[in-house]
């Protein structure tokens, strides 16, 4: 009981943080009192005070670095991805760490983003000024603790990452935030800038010739301002089955380039619409089909030459290998084998990912909805992206036979027995200091072979190799089609006698 009660507690800080993350994007886009930043705060409020109920110590602190949030010392490695532009704002203010009090309302709330986020508040939190600052915005309910050496502080020591995970993170922030900068630019009307997402790509691919560090960091990405944890997720997929392929270094960056940006025309999808949690009807849907045309007049406007690759992936990514699908051309196009390939990995990030209005599937159940529609898919990019991923992709968290939690970090040479990261040892318990914490199931190890008995996902446990309860969107994903859609709710459905 004590073990599921900490469990609790922790999910219930990381969504906070999540949550927090969430406002300061919204609040980089829009002005304090628009209804996406005010709606954001009340979910930021509703989650401390979801924290405070579970019995989690109050103030809530997170201790802050150059690249991570942390929570009692300890890295929140999945609420830190798209945090990029919260920290580099506290580091330059001198905040080492954030205090939340449960009296915090939206109206105090907003005005703390407003000493955080705004540039002629850049100097409000020195020393000498801080709390005359806090005293002018009304500010009692969120601390702001300083690095200076003469800060008296009760901030715990940070955690320190190992160097491979620590530049995994930073790259992930890097693709994240320049996927953020592309679609508020697009938001604006402004010119994109293709070359720096590009130059992120290229850079990652310098560090991560092999990107399932990476992906195994995506699957706790549960930010989705404008679907960039989405199209991150796609162009770190898209990238692992190019690599696999053998491809050269310049192809690998158009291609990640062009999975990165597939879905900027969605900038130009009405917000109410976009980030809708109910169904959407017959005129929303026809402007959410709207976004692959949207995203290549995009690309096709800027005065930047734009690659080929990444404007046909814009605009074909919801085509069918002979030209079906969604927007319909003027004139019969044939994808490219880029955009098979992105409209792969886009339907199976879709079907993975929990959103607002669906659970996720597992990636077995997502490969037995993608196989039973090959009229969806080019047949021969399905199959290199299965063989590729194989059944229990990079990022899946796993059970073991033990009792032990791990998760995927990368694939071996038998598709059903990845190499795993155990994050608990049998039953749950802490990893003692001389158990491995690697292992490639299917090897044995100290007398015992392991393999895996369960998937979990973000809202249930689903037994290898059965097929479980998993509800169906309320509206179609706009990844999906209708036979896709059906498909994905025929697997999910609860089994029945007969």
């Amino acid at each position: 009981m004590n073990r599921d009660r900490a469990a609790a507690r922790h999910a219930a800080i990381v969504a906070f943080v999540h949550d927090l993350v969430e406002v300061s994007l919204n609040r980089q886009l829009h002005a304090p009192d628009k209804d996406f930043v005010q709606e954001s705060l009340r979910r930021l409020i509703d989650s401390l005070h979801h924290c405070e109920e579970l019995g989690v110590e109050m103030p809530l602190q997170l201790q802050l670095d150059d690249r991570m949030l942390h929570y009692d010392g300890l890295p929140l490695e999945g609420p830190s991805l798209q945090a990029a532009h919260l920290l580099r704002q506290c580091r330059d203010r001198g905040v080492a760490m954030l205090s939340f009090r449960p009296q915090l309302n939206v109206e105090e709330a907003n005005r703390a983003f407003d000493l955080l986020l705004l540039d002629h508040n850049r100097d409000a939190l020195r020393r000498e000024q801080r709390d005359q600052a806090l005293k002018a915005f009304g500010i009692r309910n969120v601390g702001f603790t300083l690095n200076t050496p003469a800060d008296p502080t009760n901030r715990r020591s940070v955690y320190h990452l190992g160097d491979r995970t620590a530049s995994a993170v930073h790259h992930y922030q890097d693709l994240a935030e320049a996927l953020q900068t592309n679609h508020m630019l697009a938001f604006r009307d402004l010119d994109l800038a293709i070359d720096e997402a590009a130059g992120v790509v290229e850079r990652t691919l310098a560090d991560f010739e092999e990107p399932s560090t990476l992906l195994a960091l995506a699957a706790q990405d549960d930010v989705d301002r404008f679907t960039v944890g989405h199209s991150v997720r796609v162009a770190l997929l898209a990238l692992q089955v190019s690599r696999h392929l053998g491809l050269d270094r310049e192809q690998l960056i158009s291609i990640g380039t062009a999975a990165l940006m597939h879905d900027i025309g969605k900038s130009k999808v009405p917000q109410e619409i976009l980030f809708k949690r109910g169904h959407l009807d017959e005129e929303e849907w026809r402007m959410m089909s709207q976004h692959p045309r949207l995203g290549a007049q995009l690309l096709l406007e800027q005065h930047a030459s734009i690659d080929p690759c990444t404007i046909g992936a814009a605009f074909c990514h919801h085509m069918g290998p002979h030209g079906h699908g969604y927007p319909r051309p003027a004139l019969p196009i044939l994808p490219s084998g880029t955009s098979h390939l992105i409209r792969v990995c886009d339907v199976f990030e879709a079907l993975t990912s929990v959103r607002p209005y669906k659970k996720a599937l597992t990636p077995l159940e997502a490969f037995a909805v993608m196989f039973r529609n090959p009229a969806d898919f080019e047949p021969d990019w399905l199959r290199k992206f299965a063989r590729t991923i194989g059944m229990f992709p990079t990022g899946t968290r796993v059970m073991l036979d033990d009792g032990a939690d791990g998760v995927v970090l990368a694939q071996s040479n038998d598709p059903s027995k990845p190499i795993v990261r155990l994050l608990a040892g049998a039953d749950g318990t802490h990893l003692a200091d001389n158990e491995p914490d690697r292992i490639v199931v299917g090897t044995e190890i100290a007398g015992k072979t392991r393999r895996i008995i369960a998937i979990s996902t973000h809202d249930r446990v689903v037994d290898v190799p059965d097929f479980t309860a998993a509800p169906a969107p309320s509206t179609p994903h706009a990844c999906l089609s209708e036979q896709l859609a059906r498909d994905a709710q025929r697997v999910g459905a609860p089994k029945t006698a007969g």
